[in-house]
Order: C-alpha cells, then structure tokens, then sequence
C-alpha cells in the first residue's frame, strides 16, 4: 500500500481507491450513484496519459522526499473522503508547488486524479478476472473500451504501476 503522505499528491488518485476499490466489484448500488465513481469508471484511459501519471507521480514522489515539511503538511491535511472537485482545489490552493508539478507532466490537476483513479480501478479490475476472482466483469465497473485496452497492455501497465509507488513504500 502507498505511504498516506503520498496519498494527496503522489497519486492524489488514490484518495478514493478505498471507494473505488470496495465499489468495483458491485454491479449496484450506492456507488453506480456516486457521481465521482461513475466519471472515474467512464474514463477513458491511453497510454499517454498514463505515462504522464507515472512522471507526475515519481516526480511528486521526489519532491516529498526532497522536503520533510510537504510530507508533514500532506499527513495532517490527508482526507481521503472528498470529492474529486475537493482533491483538486486541496492540490491548487494548498499544494500549488505539486500542482506545478502535476502541470509540467502535461496534465491538469483533476486529469491527474482522474488518469489515478481510473487507472488503480481498472488495471484492479482486469487483475481480478485473470486471477479467476470474477468471471465477466461486473455492469458499470469498467467500459469494454479500458478493458480492451488493460488486457491488451496489462504487463506494461503492471510495471508502470510499480512506478507510482514513492521509494519507501517497499515497491520500486
């Protein structure tokens, strides 16, 4: 599991992974409701803008570690409850040096968090159906066009997500 200093900015996506994950595998209910879960399920993912996650986040990751204090404002401001509108105006106004950073990638904040977020969802997804947890996947959680695209590239997206990790994590 990521560090919780680098759930906000080292991949802010992962504010919701909880949701998302516990919300995957439902075919309905609460989350199919939830306006931020239903977005980060319609999104579409490229590679392109995953390898932008993965530079965003590793520089992200550099950055916390470059400077104790980031990573000590990170852990006390942590929620992992807001919206994705929330996530992204915490990074603009309270983080705008990760903000920045997130931009020089070539994404926007809420691209960055969207990007996150659709890409934990999905690559879990696919995994959970070539492990044989799931047979078909379950309505609503993954569009048939991202699912395509994870199975075709799930080895690469795989290592990609390595990546994501910051370096004290136990991942590289």
């Amino acid at each position: 599991m990521m560090h919780r200093a680098a759930s906000l900015i080292a991949c802010v996506a992962v504010f919701a992974l909880s949701n998302a994950a516990a919300a995957a595998p439902q075919a309905v209910g609460a989350a199919d409701r939830n306006a931020d879960i239903v977005a980060v399920r319609q999104y579409r993912l490229t590679m392109d803008k995953v390898e932008k996650l993965v530079t965003a986040s590793q520089a992200l990751n550099k950055m916390i570690a470059a400077d104790p204090a980031i990573k000590t404002r990170l852990d006390s401001d942590s929620d992992e409850s807001g919206t994705i509108d929330q996530k992204v105006k915490v990074m603009e106004v309270d983080f705008p040096q990760a903000a920045a950073v997130v931009h020089a990638s070539g994404l926007t904040t809420r691209d960055y968090i969207m990007v996150g977020l659709a890409f934990m969802n999905d690559v879990m997804i696919v995994s959970m159906k070539k492990g044989g947890l799931i047979k078909d996947y379950p309505a609503n959680s993954i569009t048939p066009e991202n699912a395509a695209f994870v199975e075709q590239n799930f080895d690469k997206l795989k290592q990609l997500s390595e990546k994501l990790a910051p370096p004290n994590s136990g991942q590289q």
